[in-house]
């Protein structure tokens, strides 16, 4: 077993009730785990390392492919287009938001550090 998250071991649990849990953390608390996680280390609360694991399995699913740099690249435009149209539209902020490319890496990173113990 690979500790991962999966439909079969939290089937009450949907995909974006577990992206709505990390964005309702406050914005200094999702920083925090970033900051940590650039570091190696968990977030000291047990509560908000399990969000911040639960998310990140979200945000990256089991096998996805480490992407290249031209993917990288490619997605970090669209990330900017996407954000302008969000400005221009006015997108409602507590709408949880689908995963972007910095979202995997921030989940690549969380996932490192393997799941949180109780």
């Amino acid at each position: 077993m690979s500790g991962r998250y999966s439909e079969e071991q939290h089937p009450t649990v949907d995909r974006l009730e577990l992206l709505r849990r990390w964005w309702r953390l406050p914005a200094v608390t999702r920083r925090e785990v970033r900051r940590l996680s650039r570091a190696g280390r968990r977030h000291p609360d047990p509560q908000v390392a399990w969000v911040a694991w639960q998310w990140a399995e979200t945000v990256l699913p089991v096998g996805a492919p480490e992407p290249g740099r031209w993917r990288n690249a490619v997605s970090a435009c669209f990330f900017w287009l996407l954000i302008l149209v969000d400005l221009v539209a006015a997108a409602d902020p507590a709408d949880a938001p689908q995963p972007r490319w910095l979202d995997r890496r921030r989940a690549r990173r969380i996932l490192r550090l393997g799941p949180p113990v109780d």
